[in-house]
């Protein structure tokens, strides 16, 4: 129509800059990825060192690894809470012979101070006056951060998961 005054077109000049201080914001909220990488590379060496007390047997060493609430899932029994009670769990098992105590992670997952580490395990025990037993299946921890023991992963929560030891082979018929 006639006479009828048209909107200015806005310059979009101002766009650009305000495009750009979005992506650098978001950028700057989002995850370290170098600090998850040494996160993960941190519980990966805390498992290991776990694993050198758990095939030593150590009480102590196991419990210590353990964070003040922390709690064992062992399969058939009810959950062990807190350090002591891992502490005396672990005693309990007088004159055992570790052979073989394997915990490989499969993946670590780090959200902030918490980690998940998923894995498989594989032990071979002797208990005095029993026959060598066998024990593989899988197990997930969950690691905290602990800042009372300068930033020390600690085990939250351990849970095992037997699986079934795979059949003998069946004997060759001749």
């Amino acid at each position: 129509m006639p006479g009828r005054l048209r909107p200015r077109p806005r310059p979009r000049r101002c766009l650009v800059p305000l495009a750009l201080v979005w992506v650098v914001l978001s950028c700057a909220r989002g995850p370290d990825r170098g600090a998850e990488a040494t996160a993960r590379e941190e519980v990966a060496r805390a498992m290991e060192r776990y694993q050198v007390a758990a095939r030593a047997v150590d009480p102590d060493a196991i419990a210590a690894f353990f964070a003040p609430t922390g709690v064992l899932f062992e399969p058939g029994i009810m959950p062990i809470q807190g350090r002591d009670s891992i502490r005396a769990f672990v005693a309990s098992f007088p004159g055992v012979r570790v052979d073989i105590a394997t915990a490989t992670p499969d993946t670590i997952e780090v959200y902030g101070s918490t980690a998940f580490l998923w894995g498989s395990y594989f032990e071979r025990l002797a208990f005095p006056g029993q026959p060598v037993s066998e024990q593989h299946g899988k197990f997930i921890t969950q690691w905290v951060r602990h800042p009372g023991a300068e930033g020390t992963w600690l085990i939250q929560r351990f849970y095992r998961v037997p699986l079934p030891l795979p059949a003998p082979p069946a004997p060759t018929v001749r």
